[in-house]
C-alpha cells in the first residue's frame, strides 16, 4: 500500500509540475513576453466612449466663403466637435455603435465671410475589428483596428447670422458614415483612440456656410471628422476563441493536463480515512482506526462479520463468550432477568448512518452484548427489527429498516447464531421524533431486538 501512495504521489506531482509548465508557456508565444497589462484579458458587451476633436464642411460652401484658412499649409486646428457613444459587441468580429454628436462650424482667420452653423448628429453603425483579419490578435496587442459604417441623421441650422434669410430655420439630413478607428489599450479595460470619419449627406439643402441652398449642390454636403477620444468597456464579460493557433494548441494541452490532475485528485481522495485511496477502496465507509487489507477491507479473519480489532476490544471490555457463560452460571435469576429486559425493552439498540445498511462503529457493543446472551440461553429466540426515520419516501425507508434488520442477522449468523433462531423484520419509519431534528433522527435509525 506504501507503494501505491508513493507511486500515486510522484505521478500527481509530475502532472501539476507539468500544468505549470504549459501555463508559464502561454505567457510567452515565439519567445515574447505577453504584456502584463493586457494578458488574461477579458472581452465586455459593452463599450462607452468619449471624444474631442474637429469637424470640416467640405461642400457645398456660398461664395467667399472658407471653412480653411488658406494661408497656412496645414490650416488651424479648431476644437468644434464633441461626440459621446455605445458600442454592443455582438461577438469577436461584430458589434452595434450608436453616436451622438454636436459640431460647429464658422469661419477661419481667412478672407471668409463670417458665419456659424451648428449640428446635432445621430448615428447607428456597424463596427468590425479588423484584428482577426489582419492575422493580429488582442490578446496578444494592445492593438486594435475598427473599421465603422452605417446611417447618420442630423439637424443643421445657421446660428447668428439675422441677416441671413434662413436664420433661425432647421434642416433634417440623412446620409452614410464611413470611419476607421485605431484604437490602443491603456487598461484592460480603457482604451484611448483616433476616430477618422468621413460623413455624405444626401438630404442637404443649404450650404455649410448657411447663407443660401445652392441649385447646382442640391440635395448633397460632404463633411469630415477626426476625434481623438477615449473608450471603457464593461458589462458581461465575453469568452473569445483564439485565432492563434499556437494559443489554442497549448491551452488544449495545458486544460488537458488540468484535467488529469483534477481526475488524481478525485481518485486519491480518502473519505474513510483509512489509508486506501477510494478508487481502490472496496469498502470505503470502514470504521475509523479500524485495521484494513490494501483493497479498504475491514480485516475479519473469523468471517463473522464483526472486525478483528473490535471483536479483541468488545472481548477485553465484555469478556469472551466462554467468560461470560462461566458468568451467568454464577449469577442468580434476577441478573439473567436483568439482561433480557435489557434487550427486550429496547435499551440495546444498534444504529445506523443515514442511507447505510450498515451499522456505525458505536453499535457493534450492542451487537456483541445480544450475541453473548443468545449464546448464553441457547433456547432463547429473537426478532430483530429494523427502522428508518420519518424523511424521505416511506416505501424506500420500508426497505431501507429491513435491510438494516438482515444485516444485523447476518452478523449474528455469521457469529454463531443459529439462522432458526433470528426473525428480520421491518418496523417502517419511526416518527417518535421531529422530522426536521437531524440530531434527533440520529436516534431512530436503528434496529432493536424482542426477545420470544
Amino acid at each position: 500500500m506504501k507503494t501505491t501512495f508513493k507511486f500515486f504521489f510522484l505521478s500527481l506531482f509530475f502532472q501539476w509540475a507539468s500544468a505549470q509548465e504549459n501555463a508559464a508557456i502561454l505567457d510567452s508565444v515565439n519567445g515574447k513576453e505577453i504584456d502584463s497589462t493586457i494578458s488574461k484579458l477579458n472581452n465586455y458587451r459593452w463599450r462607452f466612449e468619449f471624444s474631442i476633436g474637429e469637424s470640416k464642411g467640405i461642400t457645398p460652401y456660398s461664395e467667399n466663403y472658407f471653412s480653411t484658412n488658406n494661408k497656412k499649409k496645414f490650416g488651424v486646428l479648431d476644437i468644434n466637435s464633441y461626440t459621446i457613444g455605445a458600442t454592443y459587441t455582438l461577438n469577436r468580429t461584430i458589434g452595434i455603435r450608436g453616436t451622438f454628436a454636436f459640431d460647429r462650424f464658422r469661419e477661419k482667420e481667412n478672407k471668409s465671410k463670417p458665419f456659424e452653423t451648428a449640428q446635432f448628429r445621430l448615428g447607428i453603425e456597424a463596427m468590425v475589428d479588423l484584428n482577426s483579419f489582419l492575422k493580429f490578435n488582442s490578446e496578444d496587442s494592445r492593438f486594435k483596428l475598427m473599421l465603422h459604417s452605417g446611417i447618420v441623421l442630423s439637424t443643421f441650422q445657421e446660428v447668428t447670422s439675422d441677416k441671413n434669410p434662413i436664420s433661425g430655420r432647421r434642416e433634417l439630413n440623412g446620409g452614410i458614415v464611413l470611419g476607421v478607428m485605431p484604437m490602443y489599450r491603456i487598461t484592460k479595460q480603457g482604451f484611448v483612440h483616433l476616430d477618422l470619419v468621413t460623413i455624405h449627406n444626401f438630404r442637404q439643402h443649404y450650404t455649410w456656410d448657411g447663407v443660401y441652398s445652392n441649385p447646382d449642390q442640391n440635395l448633397y454636403g460632404h463633411m469630415i471628422n477626426v476625434s481623438l477620444g477615449f473608450s471603457y468597456s464593461f458589462g458581461k464579460q465575453l469568452k473569445w476563441k483564439s485565432d492563434n493557433k499556437e494559443i489554442v494548441d497549448l491551452e488544449a494541452k495545458n486544460n488537458a493536463l488540468q484535467k488529469r490532475v483534477e481526475d488524481l485528485e478525485v481518485k486519491m481522495n480518502d473519505a474513510d480515512k483509512d489509508g486506501v485511496p477510494d478508487y481502490l477502496d472496496i469498502e470505503n465507509n470502514s470504521v475509523a482506526g479500524v485495521a484494513v487489507d490494501t483493497r479498504g477491507v475491514m480485516i475479519d479473519v473469523n468471517k463473522n462479520g464483526v472486525p478483528d480489532e473490535l471483536e479483541r476490544y468488545l472481548e477485553t471490555k465484555y469478556g469472551s463468550v466462554e467468560q461470560s457463560k462461566t458468568i451467568t452460571k454464577n449469577n442468580d435469576t434476577e441478573s439473567a432477568e436483568f439482561f433480557k429486559r435489557s434487550i427486550d425493552e429496547g435499551y440495546i439498540s444498534i444504529l445506523f448512518d443515514i442511507d447505510s445498511a450498515t451499522p456505525n462503529a458505536v453499535s457493534y457493543d450492542g451487537i456483541y452484548f445480544v450475541l453473548n446472551y443468545l449464546k448464553q440461553n441457547p433456547s432463547a429466540n429473537i426478532t430483530i427489527v429494523g427502522y428508518a426515520d420519518a424523511k424521505g419516501d416511506k416505501e424506500y425507508n420500508k426497505r431501507l429498516a429491513l435491510a438494516r434488520a438482515k444485516n444485523v442477522k447476518d452478523i449474528l449468523e455469521k457469529s454463531g447464531i443459529e439462522s432458526n433462531r433470528m426473525n428480520a423484520i421491518s418496523g417502517g419509519m419511526d416518527q417518535t421524533v421531529d422530522v426536521n431534528a437531524a440530531e434527533a433522527r440520529k436516534l431512530v435509525r436503528r434496529v432493536i431486538f424482542k426477545i420470544n
